[in-house]
């Protein structure tokens, strides 16, 4: 079975991977027109274009580097996230649960958590490391930093988004209902009462996640 957060882990090694080979790019381009211009006699214009179309190269595979060394930051970032939920999930293990990591799903992605009581009451936690504070504008949750408000990437709705997960684990589960949930590890909750459901979702932080699972 799936641990979690290996999958975010092992993209996150992978674009460190792409990441560095990028960068051992920008030191070959930097370096190629120094040993060419030793190696091979040629004019000066040609010289000066060959050093300019080889720094422009490596301008460009710098930038790539720095995105993909971003995005493995926060994969890392989410990798994390998962853990810290695992760890506080462990108890209930202890009590009977059965709590599935990483389950794959068609359309939705992978869920991060999907868990079944001893009561036979079935949940799936859908787990953020974002920052910030997050507030529900009556249709989305956004992001809020210090005065600037941010969508979620791509401009997602992350209540659609679980509740798509909820309904595929439904039928992939043959069960009658599965409780969607989103867990934030690190982001303050401004005005949301974390007890009572947005849109059929409950959104929680990582203190009071527990809690709603066991009363539930």
């Amino acid at each position: 079975m799936p641990k979690a957060g290996r999958r975010i882990r092992q993209l996150a090694q992978e674009r460190r991977s792409e990441a560095l080979a990028r960068f051992g790019g920008v030191f070959s381009l930097v370096v190629s027109p120094f040993l060419i211009l030793l190696l091979i006699p040629i004019t000066l214009g040609l010289g000066i274009l060959i050093v300019v179309g080889c720094w422009v190269g490596a301008a460009l595979l710098y930038q790539q580097g720095q995105k993909l060394w971003i995005k493995a930051n926060q994969a890392d970032q989410g990798a994390h996230g998962e853990e810290e939920v695992a760890r506080l999930l462990k108890p209930l293990e202890r009590q009977g649960w059965i709590i599935e990591y990483n389950v794959p799903l068609k359309r939705w992605g992978d869920a991060d958590v999907f868990l079944r009581s001893p009561k036979s009451n079935y949940f799936v936690v859908d787990v953020k490391s974002n920052k910030g504070r997050i507030f529900f504008d009556g249709t989305m949750l956004k992001r809020r930093y210090g005065k600037q408000v941010h969508d979620f990437n791509n401009r997602k709705n992350l209540l659609q988004a679980v509740k798509g997960q909820a309904s595929a684990l439904k039928d992939m589960k043959r069960v009658s209902f599965v409780q969607p949930i989103i867990c934030f590890t690190q982001a303050n909750l401004e005005k949301i009462e974390q007890s009572k459901q947005i849109n059929g979702v409950y959104v929680v932080n990582a203190v009071n996640l527990l809690s709603l699972l066991t009363s539930a």
